[in-house]
C-alpha cells in the first residue's frame, strides 16, 4: 500500500516538476469552468493539488505579457499560495500546513494554474469535512472534479459552485 501511495503522489507531483523546468509541459485538454482537485493520503500526511484552467483564474488563457495581465497572474498566484483561500480541513483532525506552492504553466494559447498544499494531521482518521473555498475567489469557476485517494477509501466527486462542504468521513 505504501508503494502505491508513493507512486500516486509521484504522478500527482509531476506537473510541479515540469512547471519548474525549462522544458515545455504538454497541458491536458481542459474545459473552461471545470477545475480538478486531487487529494491523497500517505500516513498522517494529506496532499491537495488543484489544476485549474487559466481562464477560470484570470479570465484568459494566453501567456501574460502586458502589465495588466501580469498583475492578474501575480495576484492569482498570491491567492493560490494561501490554502485558506482554497480549502480548509475541519479542525477535528488537527491538520497543520507544512508546505504550499502555486505555479502557472503556459503552452501556446493555453495556461493552467497548479497549486499544492501539504498537511500533517494529528488525528487524520477524524477528518470528516473539507470546506471548499475555491469558488469564493474565482468567479469563472463552475465545477470541481475531485478525486480522493485515502487509506480506507477512494472516491470521485463533482461539485458545483453552490457546494461548500466535501464530506470525507471514512476515507482516511
Amino acid at each position: 500500500m505504501f508503494i502505491r501511495l508513493t507512486i500516486l503522489i509521484y504522478f500527482i507531483s509531476l506537473p510541479l516538476l515540469y512547471s519548474h523546468s525549462n522544458k515545455k509541459k504538454s497541458l491536458k485538454a481542459h474545459e473552461h469552468g471545470v477545475g480538478v482537485l486531487n487529494i491523497s493520503q500517505e500516513g498522517n500526511t494529506l496532499l491537495f493539488e488543484f489544476e485549474i484552467p487559466g481562464f477560470d483564474i484570470v479570465g484568459f488563457e494566453y501567456e501574460a505579457k502586458e502589465k495588466n495581465d501580469i498583475d492578474k497572474v501575480e495576484n492569482a498566484l498570491s491567492i493560490l499560495s494561501d490554502y485558506k483561500n482554497m480549502i480548509m480541513p475541519s479542525g477535528s483532525a488537527e491538520c497543520e500546513e507544512v508546505k504550499s506552492n502555486a505555479n502557472v504553466v503556459n503552452e501556446g494559447k493555453h495556461s493552467e494554474f497548479i497549486s499544492n498544499y501539504t498537511f500533517e494531521c494529528k488525528k487524520i482518521s477524524e477528518l470528516k469535512i473539507i470546506y471548499i473555498k475555491y469558488f469564493n475567489k474565482f468567479e469563472n469557476s463552475k465545477k470541481l472534479n475531485i478525486k480522493i485517494f485515502g487509506k480506507n477509501k477512494k472516491s470521485a466527486y463533482v461539485i458545483s459552485k453552490s457546494k461548500k462542504i466535501l464530506g470525507v468521513k471514512g476515507h482516511f
